[in-house]
């Protein structure tokens, strides 16, 4: 067969299935990681439980007050997710925040799993 430098027409593109995991479940941008006092850094609303896990009361209202969450803030900008954001803003200690934050998490996983 002869070239005469006419394009060969293109294959069909094949369908492709995308699924999206929420961004809450993804780490945030070195970015905008969560900057603890102590220097360490948070990338993830999953390493942010683990924290709270093992992080103290006194601790704890560093980044929570009557008048501010720090938390709240970041999982609200970086993880775009306000529901929980509100919810977090309501709560005042360390333990409850994390249970939020998982109660949440499960909700959503549920949600998915009965849209399949």
């Amino acid at each position: 067969m002869k070239k005469t430098g006419a394009k060969m027409p293109l294959k069909p593109k094949k369908d492709v299935k995308v699924t999206i995991v929420r961004k809450l479940l993804g780490k945030s941008p070195e970015k905008t990681s969560f900057n603890l006092h102590d220097g360490r850094r948070l990338q993830s609303v999953l390493e942010l439980i683990d924290e709270l896990e093992t992080m103290s009361e006194e601790a704890f209202r560093e980044y929570v007050t009557d008048t501010e969450n720090h938390f709240a803030n970041w999982v609200e900008h970086v993880f775009d997710d306000k529901l929980l954001a509100e919810d977090m803003r309501r709560i005042k200690n360390k333990m409850d925040t994390q249970r939020t934050i998982l109660k949440h998490l499960v909700r959503d996983l549920l949600k998915e799993k009965n849209k399949k």
